[in-house]
């Protein structure tokens, strides 16, 4: 008896869940997408200093002095303090090659320090007097949006009115009736600032030269609206 009230039970779950997977399955389905384009007014600096030798104290010591320097700098530039961040310095063993393998060969001590700026135009002094103050390199510079929040939720009214449109024109081309919306999902997105080549002391002077491009960002919402009959005329 127990095995037999097991079965039909087993039996019910499997048709009420194989009801609910298609009545999940109707309706219309359809995907919006929205873009807005904008041209980015600030800029991630990410700088690198680095420095070889044998005392990691000492090694420690220079990498303060250029941070210092970097601070004073933008300081004199009008940006921010909590605009500049300096990464804890890294100290790793530095190895040559050697007819017995790789042999430890002294430390290299390395600090990131990222600079953000709220006009493209400091960036070419921004870069030479970095490079002057004794940073070694540029990691990368990534243009952004300040209004990026702004622009991510305009992207997305057009992904809605997208998708609402696109269900109309598909409700009217079958000739039924669109109804009321029965779900909806908002892709996962990415934040994707535009990355720049990093410049060298000389292409960082080209001034008005440079051109920043623009920025896409792009929303999509998937949904889903109940259909009915189109009433007769």
């Amino acid at each position: 008896m127990r095995l037999q009230f097991s079965f039909l039970l087993i039996s019910f779950l499997a048709s009420s869940l194989s009801a609910y997977a298609a009545a999940d399955l109707r309706g219309l389905h359809v995907t919006g997408s929205g873009e807005v384009r904008a041209v980015p007014d600030m800029a991630r600096v990410n700088l690198e200093a680095r420095r070889e030798g044998e005392d990691a104290s000492a090694l420690k010591a220079q990498l303060d002095e250029v941070s210092r320097k970097v601070l004073e700098m933008a300081r004199d530039m009008g940006i921010n303090k909590r605009d500049v961040t300096a990464a804890a310095v890294s100290i790793r063993p530095r190895y040559r090659p050697s007819d017995r393998g790789a042999q430890a060969d002294g430390l290299t001590a390395t600090r990131a320090i990222q600079v953000v700026l709220k006009d493209l135009a400091d960036i070419g002094d921004l870069i030479n007097g970095a490079l002057q103050r004794g940073v070694n390199g540029i990691a990368g510079i990534e243009l952004d949006l300040s209004n990026r929040a702004e622009l991510e939720r305009k992207a997305l009214d057009l992904a809605i009115d997208d998708a609402k449109d696109e269900a109309l024109r598909v409700a009217r081309g079958f000739g039924v009736t669109l109804g009321e919306l029965l779900d909806a999902a908002v892709d996962q997105h990415q934040v994707r600032p535009l990355m720049m080549e990093a410049m060298t002391a000389r292409t960082a002077d080209s001034g008005p030269d440079f051109s920043p491009g623009e920025i896409s960002i792009r929303r999509s919402v998937r949904s889903t609206f109940a259909l009915a009959e189109a009433a007769a005329p």
